[in-house]
């Protein structure tokens, strides 16, 4: 048995033995579905690096300018729409299967997207929220972001 099959063999008997398996997910599990990550050779912020200090000053700027901040965020990441036209690939369907029987509990992931909700996952924390989903700030009501009209900010 080759190395990289007994490292597969193992994770899949540690997995299976374990009492609360999760996954965690960043942007290299999206790049496939056509969704760029941020540091990686075609990378949001490799691309652009002003976008990356921009986004450390993101919520002081959201603060003063809620619709400018939105504009911005549309124009760098491509629209929603590239989240919304993305299909789920291999490893967001794997994900989904391995939950779905039970092996793994919940998936945390990084991403805005909504692949994983695609693949059929159920049991997700998003760390960075979603891009199909606005909060206020003062109240913490939750808005679908087509529901939303950012003229009104």
């Amino acid at each position: 048995m080759s190395a990289i099959n007994e490292l597969i063999e193992k994770a899949a008997l540690d997995l299976v033995s374990s009492q609360y398996a999760i996954a965690l997910t960043g942007a290299g599990i999206s790049t496939e579905s056509g969704i760029p990550d941020f540091r990686g050779p075609s990378g949001l912020w490799t691309k652009n690096p002003g976008a990356e200090r921009r986004a450390y000053l993101g919520y002081q700027r959201f603060s003063e300018d809620p619709k400018g901040w939105w504009e911005e965020r549309m124009r760098e990441s491509g629209s929603v729409s590239r989240y919304t036209e993305a299909s789920p690939n291999t490893g967001h369907s794997a994900l989904a299967d391995l939950e779905r029987n039970e092996i793994i509990k919940c998936i945390i992931t990084q991403n805005v997207d909504i692949l994983h909700e695609k693949a059929g996952s159920v049991n997700l924390l998003k760390y960075h929220g979603s891009s199909m989903k606005l909060r206020c700030m003062t109240c913490g009501q939750r808005f679908d972001r087509d529901e939303f009209d950012l003229e009104g900010l």
